[in-house]
């Protein structure tokens, strides 16, 4: 029987200006892990951060990620499942998961960004719209220096993405990244072929909730311009996902608990996909 890690990673510094999504991940992580053994990475809810080599609480960001990493390689699961605050959290179960299947791993990221900034060409400085790229092996050195085996293009799935920075753009467009949007939204299965054609039949599932409509998902941390899949579609693609693919991991990331209706909603579409168990 393969073992599965539940891991509560409720981050908030790889945003830095508030620590919203620490409550809605701890609040998300209540109601998805009910009764489970849950490990949770300490991540304080006030702490004073700094900008380090123009990343906003980096010290911080490096020091909980090899924190986390040595926790979930102790642990030594099959499979993990968590609950996290910003996207800055999917650095230590992506680089574990990868070196255990030694880059046997498809990685969807559904979200509305793509992540893939550099220090150098963040607009913001912050830590959360770098993640993909510096599990990518282009991030700061004081985290791509943990990565045993960094991730590489063909291994990304961009899924949901609509706004790219011109830099991200470019990677994007240079390493022929896949960028699937609202048709395979409307047909899921589209997804799982498209990870199947390039080879892999193990994934692992980044599930930012500011992939969704804002106009139907209230919650999300980062408001996107607009569009984007309804909760229901998504949920169609996460179960093609489960039921098609080998998971050996999966995120749900970014929510803020603005109505605890909400958190109930957003759990309920999650454990029906059959993505989280």
């Amino acid at each position: 029987m393969r073992s599965t890690l539940h891991l509560l990673h409720p981050e908030w510094q790889g945003f830095g200006l508030n620590a919203d999504v620490h409550r809605g991940a701890r609040a998300l992580a209540a109601r998805l892990f009910d009764n489970r053994d849950v490990v949770t990475i300490d991540a304080p809810e006030e702490e004073r951060l700094s900008v380090t080599d123009g990343v906003l609480g980096l010290e911080s960001i490096a020091r909980r990620f090899e924190s986390a990493l040595a926790t979930v390689r102790r642990a030594s699961p099959d499979r993990i499942l968590m609950v996290g605050g910003t996207c800055g959290v999917e650095l230590a179960p992506i680089a574990y998961l990868n070196e255990r299947y030694g880059g046997d791993l498809a990685v969807l990221w559904l979200d509305a960004h793509a992540d893939l900034n550099t220090p150098a060409t963040s607009p913001s400085g912050h830590f959360h719209g770098m993640p993909l790229r510096t599990l990518l092996g282009d991030g700061p050195a004081v985290c791509t220096r943990l990565i045993a085996r960094p991730l590489t293009p063909r291994q990304v799935f961009l899924v949901g993405v609509r706004e790219f920075d011109p830099a991200e753009a470019e990677y994007v467009a240079r390493h022929a990244i896949p960028v699937l949007g609202d048709d395979e939204f409307r047909e899921p299965e589209r997804v799982v072929e498209a990870v199947r054609a390039a080879g892999y039949r193990r994934a692992y599932v980044h599930f930012d909730v500011d992939v969704l409509d804002p106009s139907g998902f209230p919650c999300a941390l980062m408001h996107s311009a607009g569009g984007g899949p309804s909760v229901n579609d998504a949920m169609q693609v996460l179960a093609a996902l489960a039921r098609d693919l080998d998971i050996a991991g999966a995120s749900v990331l970014e929510y803020c608990e603005r109505d605890p209706a909400w958190t109930e909603r957003l759990a309920k579409a999650v454990l029906g996909s059959g993505l989280v168990s």
